[in-house]
């Protein structure tokens, strides 16, 4: 969507926005104050959400050595956060170059199983602090995290 405003405005010089140019406009500014207040709860919970996780990946895999766990988590909070940015502008396709990093990451330290976990206890804190709506909205951002 970022780049579908940006395309719009610069074209503004040239010419009118058509009807459907201004209906997307209108429906994602109408949308814009859900998706700031999703945003918003991220950023404000983001410690807790991922202490929780740390507190129960460590139960979890007690032999893990702590380098691999912080890689993980440093990988899921860096996730989260583009996510979050996806979300906000309603551009999923900004996604691909943290898949693509975290991919990488995953064969080059074999951390498969423990990003699996990370993003499976990720997902039940965020369906813990957004209300199920919010989670719906957010889901489409999030789902490709679940996929690798």
């Amino acid at each position: 969507m970022y780049l579908a405003i940006e395309a719009l405005f610069s074209a503004t010089d040239k010419r009118y926005l058509t009807g459907d140019e201004l209906k997307m406009l209108g429906r994602y500014s109408l949308s814009l104050p859900h998706r700031l207040k999703i945003y918003r709860q991220l950023r404000s919970q983001e410690l807790s959400l991922f202490q929780a996780i740390a507190d129960e990946m460590e139960a979890k895999l007690p032999e893990e050595p702590q380098e691999n766990l912080e890689r993980s988590l440093k990988g899921g909070v860096s996730a989260l956060r583009q996510c979050a940015m996806a979300m906000l502008v309603n551009d999923v396709d900004l996604m691909a170059d943290q898949l693509r990093w975290l991919k990488s990451t995953q064969a080059n330290y074999d951390s498969q199983a423990i990003d699996t976990l990370l993003f499976s206890l990720l997902h039940r804190q965020l369906e813990q602090l957004l209300a199920p709506k919010q989670m719906k909205f957010f889901e489409t951002f999030y789902q490709p995290l679940q996929a690798l």
